[in-house]
């Protein structure tokens, strides 16, 4: 036993030690706050950063009393015999009170005398660097006052080898200057506190990587938020536990919180879309086979360990379950169905696989998923490697668990050697045998953007619209006002045209559109005056884009105009339809809601649907998974509001003006 004991450990170190390189890329970050939490039990091997919280600063550039001293004394000293580096964490919520780092900001005199504070406390301590959590300064003044600050830090933590990190808000954080991302070495993303109940859910993860990553921040700058604990109830994740909550579940009691498959799919997130994972707080984990920190080191472990096959396998093809490049959660079987071999089976929430593949043309491709359920209730997701999803699809029962059936969706590749992973976005039990692609014709192709459905908003103002089919519009556009949709496909390479709905009550304005955060421009468009905020023209303009999936923005040269929608066309395909009037049957309307796309899914608060016909005026019915009636109502401009539904799996039919009917199902 002790021999055997030995050469497990030996062969352990080689793995970490060939493993090392990637791994000190990935960052694991814990906070510890001073109030809460042993050091003696913190798990360091699976740690790579601890952030003791807090230290506050005073108006004038002064530091507060730092609060248990011997406890972070001892936590320098534990943490780097582990290897495990030591930030400082300044300043944190604070009953919502960021005075001092105002006051600071706006004071050279007092920037001066902080920042040396700063340097003294980082040496007293034998700190490796700074974690600044002025967690809200606001745009404008205060703004460049924080980005003044991060520089002057920056300079002087740099020169002394040491780290400057901080803690930003999730999303429309304005008062972070985009220059601030050249002063840090990483920002903490917190990724939760949305609200009361779903303040920390998947997609929330992923809109808030695709904020920042949007504004231009490098993946190796970006860490990912999770929390360990629950709201409204504020309660820990090891006291939902202790009260009787599931470790596998996010939802107890009313309380929302990331059990384990969560925190998983988020460390997976931030493997494929940053650079590392936060954690809010050590101390509220569980302990054992439940804790949340283990599952985010089962990750980190299996992703830096598991290589890729040398060579990627060819589409159009089919491939294999079992003949993945990488995997998490699921396991492999005997099958029964045709041809044998093996399948993948407890393919449960979270679980995905990653397949190395060589799409040889680009263009449209049908996919078909080989599935058997004995339970049903699961939506697999195709995504790319940066975690767009391509296409998702809904297993039912089949009857048993080798009962096999092949359902199909149309996703757009690009042309080339690259990723794709099967992602179970929910699920009750799956079990999967293959998934085939083959080419397919791409139909006319026309999509028509909500100004208001953006994922990203910079500076502009929702309001009522009287333009055809009513909803909303964007108004009060200024310059440097900017709007980005995320996971755009542009189905072939060639020429496009942009249609841009405005209105000007001025003398008009400019306005560009642009790929991935300005990476590709595509060009400006003048917009002229209409003779009123709410008198509507399109101005149209051809640009030309290589197939692909792009995060698509428009962005305010100079104000002065309102925005409705951005329209988006394959040159020589058709427009889309002119809206239904009362009566008339639209001959294309059923083939139009049969390619209909809805998104996102899962859904957070709104719920779209895209087809080639408006929606406006359409009725729904949104059915729970029992087939009970929960919401109903009539589209507006195709957005249905499902904030209030709670957590489950829902099927919404839509019947149009002229009684096509179509159904799909959505997470929420």
């Amino acid at each position: 036993m002790k021999t055997l004991s030995f050469f497990k450990n030996a062969l352990l170190a080689l793995l970490l030690l060939a493993a090392g390189p990637v791994f000190a890329q990935f960052r694991v970050i814990g906070y510890m706050p001073s109030w809460a939490g042993d050091v003696n039990s913190v798990q360091y091997s699976k740690l790579t950063h601890v952030n003791y919280a807090f230290l506050l600063p005073t108006a004038t550039g002064g530091l507060q009393a730092i609060e248990n001293p011997a406890k972070l004394q001892s936590l320098v000293a534990t943490a780097h015999a582990n290897g495990v580096k030591v930030l400082i964490s300044v300043g944190g919520w604070n009953n919502g009170d960021d005075s001092a780092f105002e006051s600071i900001g706006g004071n050279a005199g007092y920037r001066n005398t902080f920042v040396a504070n700063l340097v003294n406390f980082a040496n007293q301590y034998g700190l490796d660097g700074v974690d600044i959590d002025w967690e809200y300064p606001d745009a404008g003044t205060s703004a460049n006052n924080y980005a003044a600050l991060m520089q002057q830090l920056s300079t002087e933590m740099h020169s002394r080898s040491k780290l400057l990190t901080a803690a930003v808000v999730a999303t429309g954080g304005a008062g972070v200057l985009n220059s601030v991302f050249g002063y840090v070495d990483f920002l903490n993303l917190m990724a939760y506190d949305a609200n009361d109940f779903d303040h920390s859910t998947y997609d929330y993860a992923t809109q808030s990587i695709g904020y920042w990553r949007g504004r231009g921040l490098p993946a190796n700058k970006t860490v990912l938020g999770v929390p360990f604990y629950g709201r409204p109830s504020w309660e820990s994740y090891a006291q939902l536990l202790a009260r009787g909550a599931s470790p596998n579940a996010d939802v107890f009691n009313g309380v929302g919180y990331n059990g384990i498959p969560t925190i998983k799919s988020k460390t997976n997130l931030a493997f494929d879309q940053a650079s590392g994972i936060m954690i809010w707080e050590l101390s509220q984990d569980a302990t054992g086979a439940n804790s949340l920190l283990t599952a985010i080191n089962q990750v980190v472990v299996q992703r830096t360990t598991t290589q890729p096959p040398t060579t990627a396998q060819a589409i159009p093809g089919t491939l294999q379950a079992e003949s993945f490049s990488a995997q998490s959660g699921t396991q492999t079987e005997a099958t029964t169905d045709t041809g044998g071999g093996l399948n993948v089976s407890y393919f449960d929430t979270g679980d995905w696989l990653d397949y190395r593949v060589n799409v040889a043309t680009a263009g449209t491709y049908t996919v078909g998923f080989r599935v058997a359920s004995a339970t049903g209730g699961a939506t697999l997701q195709l995504r790319n490697s940066s975690g767009t999803v391509l296409g998702s699809i809904n297993v039912g029962n089949t009857g048993s668990w080798q009962s096999w059936q092949t359902v199909t969706v149309t996703v757009t590749l690009p042309a080339g050697v690259q990723t794709l992973r099967v992602h179970a976005a929910a699920s009750t039990g799956c079990n999967l045998n293959w998934v085939s692609f083959a080419a397919s014709s791409t139909p006319g192709f026309s999509r028509q953007l909500e100004a208001e459905a953006a994922n990203v908003n910079n500076g502009m103002t929702v309001e009522a619209c009287s333009d055809t089919g009513g909803g909303q519009d964007m108004g009060y556009i200024d310059a440097g006002d900017y709007l980005v949709w995320n996971a755009i496909s542009f189905p072939t390479t060639g020429t496009y045209l942009l249609e841009y709905r405005v209105a000007s009550g001025a003398s008009g304005g400019t306005i560009s559109a642009d790929l991935n955060a300005g990476a590709i421009q595509l060009g400006n468009s003048s917009l002229p005056a209409t003779g009123g905020w709410q008198t509507w023209t399109t101005v149209s303009k051809t640009v030309t884009v290589n197939a692909g999936t792009y995060n698509f923005g428009v962005y305010a040269q100079t104000g002065g105009y309102n925005l409705n929608w951005v329209r988006i066309s394959k040159q020589g395909a058709a427009r889309m339809a002119a809206p239904i009037k009362d009566g008339e049957v639209s001959s294309t309307t059923a083939k139009s809601l049969q390619a209909a796309e809805l998104y996102p899914n899962p859904a957070i608060d709104m719920l779209y649907l895209s087809a080639e016909v408006p929606l406006a005026g359409s009725q729904y019915r949104i059915l729970n998974t029992y087939g009970k009636p929960v919401a109903s109502g009539s589209f507006a401009k195709g957005a249905v509001n499902v904030a209030e539904l709670p957590a489950g799996i829902y099927t919404i039919s839509i019947v149009t003006r002229d009684q096509q009917t179509t159904t799909r199902r959505f997470v929420k």
